[in-house]
């Protein structure tokens, strides 16, 4: 008797040792509920999230920038996630970017920027990469205009330019999520500086 061909050894063997690894991701996977499939995308479940004082990351940041900074006064169970502040642009366009982001009851996420720099600047830098910051359409909340933009992915971006300050509000949320932040801040007053 011959002993088997080298190749149908290694073919057979490549075989078993697939089918064993996949078993034990199988394994993995069905213990720790590790895999969702989920056809619309990914969620957030609001209560996960972590959680930052707005009022008060806004209060402070509007210390340490050279611009007015609007605290808006959004529905109580928005719940705030994220606060900072990131330089924006280069060289004599350098200014900073005051940013808060909030999860809506819906999972959706808002954020809000507040800087100096054009919208040149801006847009692309809150979209994270580059987009055209030419303006996609308007829309009018409670009698102002904000300028729409595109932003990440599919998501737009909203300006409005006050008092020196671009106002930019972004986020996946939907239409009606956007114009109550657009409302709060666009009526909230500059937090006052000492």
């Amino acid at each position: 008797m011959s002993a088997p061909s080298r190749f149908k050894t290694s073919a057979r063997d490549m075989v078993l040792s697939l089918v064993v690894l996949l078993a034990i991701i199988g394994a993995i996977v069905w213990l720790t509920q590790g895999c969702e499939f989920s056809p619309s995308g990914p969620t957030v479940d609001p209560s996960s999230a972590p959680t930052v004082d707005a009022s008060k990351e806004l209060t402070s940041a509007a210390r340490r920038v050279d611009y007015p900074v609007r605290v808006p006064g959004v529905p109580a169970d928005w719940r705030s996630n994220s606060s900072n502040t990131m330089p924006v642009g280069e060289g004599a366009q350098r200014t900073t970017a005051v940013r808060v982001g909030w999860i809506t009851p819906g999972g959706k996420y808002l954020r809000l920027s507040q800087s100096k720099a054009p919208i040149d600047v801006l847009v692309p830098f809150e979209a994270g990469g580059s987009v055209s910051t030419v303006s996609t359409g308007s829309v009018d909340v409670s009698g102002t205009t904000w300028t729409k933009y595109r932003g990440r992915g599919d998501e737009p971006s909203w300006v409005l330019p006050v008092d020196g300050v671009h106002l930019l509000i972004t986020g996946s949320g939907t239409e009606d999520e956007f114009r109550t932040l657009a409302t709060a801040v666009q009526s909230a007053t500059p937090v006052p500086r000492s």
